[in-house]
Parts: structure tokens; C-alpha cells; sequence
């Protein structure tokens, strides 16, 4: 299926954030926190690592990466600063070696070849789709030669039952945020990524794909 189109607008998609984020974790718990457990799961974080995880939303899936990581160094950033509240809120119960800013996936505000892992969930698949080979290429410039991406995407499904979310995402897009089906996996190839890992999961009929790869030297 083609990729909907979407715009940027930053403005409306920290208004949208803002707008959901007293049910968001309700509604990830529903449909996305399968593929959250394997994103970690596929990270196979130890101890020391230099972690990113971005778009970090209310810091469900960065609690466990500073879990993972006690001694090493865990940055999560995110375009809404209420979602960033909420993440603060839940880490200060639990640990205070994190950092947590506000931040652009289309201009990381990081070094070339700063981190080990770099965590992305559920991000990609509100982007217009002429900023996916940014997007790739700025994952793959901050993170070290052979260092670890794990990401999350709505996706197309294979499952017949799987399309009413692109019915849904077409028809009614504010509904999800401006969020839609995507496909990826080719920008990460073309941006200089081994693919280790690729995987469809359906929770509750909302369809995921979860990609490991690594970056080429």
C-alpha cells in the first residue's frame, strides 16, 4: 500500500501530544506495548552503554532502558514538553541517571558517533514520508560504527484485520494523532544499516513491525 501523506508541523503535533498525553499510556499499554517488550528485548542492553532513545513520549520503554543501564548514560528526548513531564515524573521514582530535553529527530543535537543503542518508537509513522532518509541518516550519525537500532512503526499488517487501521488513519487521522502505516526498512538500508531483525506483531488488531539493525562501518 502507499504511505499517506503528512505534513510537518511541529506546532501541531506538540498540540496533538499535549492534547492525549492523560491516556497515552492507556492506549500504548493496548497497542504498542508488545512491540515496546521487544524493542528491548532486541536492544540487549548491558550496563555502561551510552543510550538514546528518541521520542521517548512519557518514558514507558526509558524506564526500562535506565533500568537496563545504571551505570552507563541514558538521554531520551522528545518533541513535547508535557510528554517530558511525564517521563520525569515516572523516572525520579526510580533512578536519577537520565537526562530528558526536548529535541528534533530531523537534527539530533548529538556528535557523530556518540552512542552504543539508539530506541525509537512509534515515531517514524507520523513523519511525511519525504523525511524518512533524514531521519535514517541522523540515527546512523550519532551512533558509533556498529552500534545497535531498534525502532518501532505502525505498519501494514499482514492480517486482513490489521487494514481497518489504515481505514482508520485515512478517513480519521486526528484520531491517531496524524500517525499511519509505514514502511522504513529501505531508508535504514540505503542510510548505511544491516538489517539483523524484522518483524510483523499485531496487538489487539493494531499492526507493528520491529527492526533491528546495525550500523555499517
Amino acid at each position: 500500500m502507499n504511505v499517506l501523506e503528512r505534513k510537518l508541523d511541529k506546532t501541531k503535533t506538540k498540540n496533538s501530544y499535549n492534547n492525549v498525553v492523560w491516556f497515552y499510556n492507556l492506549w500504548s499499554w493496548l497497542t504498542e506495548s508488545k512491540a515496546a517488550k521487544k524493542v528491548i528485548d532486541l536492544a540487549e542492553i548491558e550496563d555502561g552503554k551510552r543510550i538514546l532513545e528518541v521520542a521517548c513520549g512519557t518514558g514507558v520503554v526509558f524506564e526500562q532502558i535506565v533500568n537496563g543501564n545504571p551505570n552507563g548514560e541514558n538521554i531520551g528526548i522528545d518533541l513535547s514538553p508535557d510528554m517530558l513531564n511525564k517521563a520525569r515524573n515516572r523516572l525520579k521514582k526510580v533512578s536519577d541517571n537520565f537526562e530528558l530535553r526536548e529535541g528534533d529527530a530531523l537534527n539530533l543535537d548529538f556528535d557523530d558517533n556518540t552512542f552504543d543503542i539508539l530506541i525509537n518508537n512509534f515515531m517514524v509513522d507520523l513523519m511525511p514520508q519525504e523525511h524518512f532518509d533524514r531521519i535514517a541518516q541522523e540515527f546512523r550519525r550519532v551512533l558509533k560504527p556498529k552500534g545497535v537500532l531498534v525502532i518501532s512503526t505502525f505498519s501494514f499488517g499482514k492480517k486482513r484485520i490489521n487494514k481497518i487501521w489504515f481505514w482508520i488513519a485515512k478517513h480519521f487521522p486526528d484520531l491517531l494523532t496524524g500517525c499511519r502505516p509505514v514502511s522504513f526498512k529501505d531508508n535504514l538500508i540505503k542510510a548505511g544499516f544491516s538489517i539483523e531483525q524484522d518483524m510483523a506483531i499485531s496487538q489487539n488488531t493494531f499492526p507493528s513491525e520491529v527492526i533491528k539493525a546495525i550500523k555499517i562501518k
